[in-house]
């Protein structure tokens, strides 16, 4: 079996310490790679939030939460995480407290070379070992069987949204079609439409979507060359391999026909159908884009992409970055970042605006996910359109750049005012409640997820599942971007050197500090500084 990247993590609050253990082996030749660095146990845990490691580096006393605590955390939530305790000679007694908490690698500093390489390779062969026992075929096989239907729609889900042809996916589309592979594809996307859903909780839409697909599989069971299944979006996707399979008319039956049996409103967007099951992502894209536009339109609920979209065959895309972070400031109910950063994409690099065709597009992107930060937080539409599917109309409808721009804008910032109120005025709402007590105690380099949690009595990792159920990103994301965007601020408006920047923002060690910013902002703090002097 070909070796694994594994990742690692290493922990001490001694920049030393940790430069020795980096550089104290060639990492990328033992199949391993360090993915990150911490200065106490509160940050290890943050880290964790984004990326799990296979192997745990770390010292014994650090401040805020030191070496012990982090091993009990760490053996609690991620029993398969190895770690190794490095310590001095004087501590090695106390850190063989760790074994009880499952801890039975130890490295004496200062490191001996020979000492981490053994211990490393010992790591190695103990998790591939632990991840063989996975792959023996027996019990593979059984688990395959049981799964092979949700094993396919997973597969036909990720190849429509990555259709690259390769040697590994013909096999895999072998393996799935052994009838042949499929010489046509069409897809067309199906999501339950009410301008209360919003108003439903998860377990609840989730129920009507699996309704829903319930009653379109009985209805398509003695149909050959068409399926259904459901995606991680609230969305039906509805595979057509047949020519001879008439798609709009069956999405007008299926919509009939759900709306007498239960009065559920269904939306469809159809892709383009193509002779090459290759071009199912193409497809896929056009669906999608197909039910943006049904969205706005309710009173045509069945779209189909070639005639009735005008932002089609264009390579050009919006910056991904930018638009996540125009959605996080919304939904977050951050008006004034909503407009600092909003004007720039629809700007060219050389200064002008953008094209007609490409503001229509990414107006459409915008209000795309502003109808799914509202639907997701409870804010109802109509509270602040008399008829909003007719005004995101008239805004998709502007005939320039610049009045696009304009009426999207104001439309997003509206509504990150809309929810700042409707947080503010839910008393409620602890979320909102930690939001505001992180920005207001921005600068306490004690404050953690633990921390938080502790002063609003919460459990931790509930805390940290509904920071990112609610708000759709970590709570260690949503901390560094607020101190991240402060140090921003700091260094526009300030003669302050780095390490009192790291200081003031929260971030008492200022290596570590320096590595956060440039992998915010892709520069470092003094090339940052120079680009904006």
């Amino acid at each position: 079996m070909e070796n694994s990247i594994l990742k690692v993590i290493i922990v001490d609050d001694e920049e030393l310490a940790r430069k020795m253990l980096i550089t104290g082996t060639n990492w990328s030749a033992l199949h391993m790679e360090i993915i990150g660095e911490a200065v106490s146990g509160q940050d290890a845990l943050s880290m964790m939030e984004e990326q799990i490691p296979d192997i745990l580096f770390t010292d014994i006393k650090m401040p805020y939460m030191d070496g012990m605590e982090l091993c009990s955390i760490v053996t609690r939530r991620y029993p398969h995480i190895k770690i190794v305790i490095t310590t001095a000679f004087k501590d090695f007694d106390y850190a063989h407290q760790c074994i009880s908490l499952g801890v039975s690698n130890f490295l004496l500093k200062p490191i001996n070379r020979n000492e981490l390489l053994s211990t490393l390779l010992k790591l190695r062969e103990q998790i591939e070992k632990e991840k063989q026992q996975w792959l023996e075929f027996d019990h593979l096989k059984e688990i395959l069987e049981k799964n092979f239907s949700f094993l396919r729609e997973r597969f036909l889900l990720e190849f429509c949204e990555n259709s690259t042809r390769s040697a590994s996916t013909e096999k895999q589309i072998s393996y799935y079609f052994p009838e042949g592979i499929p010489s046509y594809i069409q897809v067309t996307l199906l999501e339950a439409y009410s301008p209360y859903i919003g108003n439903l909780t998860e377990e609840e839409r989730l129920l009507q979507d699996m309704k829903n697909l319930e009653f379109i599989k009985n209805y398509l069971k003695d149909r050959n060359h068409i399926e259904i299944f459901a995606d991680n979006n609230h969305h039906l996707v509805l595979l057509t391999y047949s020519s001879n399979v008439q798609v709009i008319s069956l999405c007008e039956q299926l919509q009939r026909s759900i709306y007498q049996t239960s009065g559920n409103e269904i939306l469809f967007g159809i892709g383009n159908h193509y002779d090459n099951f290759y071009k199912a992502e193409t497809s896929w894209m056009e669906a999608l884009e197909s039910l943006k536009f049904s969205r706005y339109m309710p009173n045509q609920p069945i779209i189909v992409y070639q005639n009735d979209i005008h932002v089609q065959n264009t390579g050009w895309t919006a910056s991904p970055t930018e638009l996540e972070d125009i959605k996080f400031y919304v939904k977050a109910g951050l008006p004034d970042s909503v407009q600092k950063h909003l004007t720039t994409l629809y700007t060219e690099p050389a200064g002008g605006l953008i094209s007609l065709e490409h503001a229509r597009m990414l107006s459409m992107t915008l209000l795309s996910s502003a109808v799914n930060v509202a639907n997701d937080i409870g804010i109802p539409l109509d509270n602040m359109f008399s008829d909003y599917g007719n005004s995101f109309l008239q805004i998709l409808l502007e005939p320039t750049s610049q009045d696009l721009r304009s009426r999207t804008s104001a439309f997003l910032i509206r509504l990150a005012t809309e929810i700042a109120t409707y947080r503010t005025n839910k008393s409620k709402n602890v979320l909102w409640e930690v939001m505001q007590y992180i920005q207001s105690h921005l600068t306490d380099s004690t404050l953690s997820l633990g921390s938080v949690a502790e002063t609003f009595h919460m459990n931790d990792s509930y805390l940290s599942r509904t920071f990112t159920k609610e708000l759709g990103f970590s709570f260690s994301k949503y901390l560094n971007r607020l101190r991240m965007e402060h140090a921003i601020t700091l260094i526009n408006t300030t003669d302050l050197k780095a390490y009192q920047i790291a200081e003031a923002v929260g971030i008492p060690d200022a290596y570590y500090f320096s590595n956060c910013f440039k992998k915010y902002t892709g520069k470092s703090i003094r090339d940052y500084r120079k680009g904006t002097t």
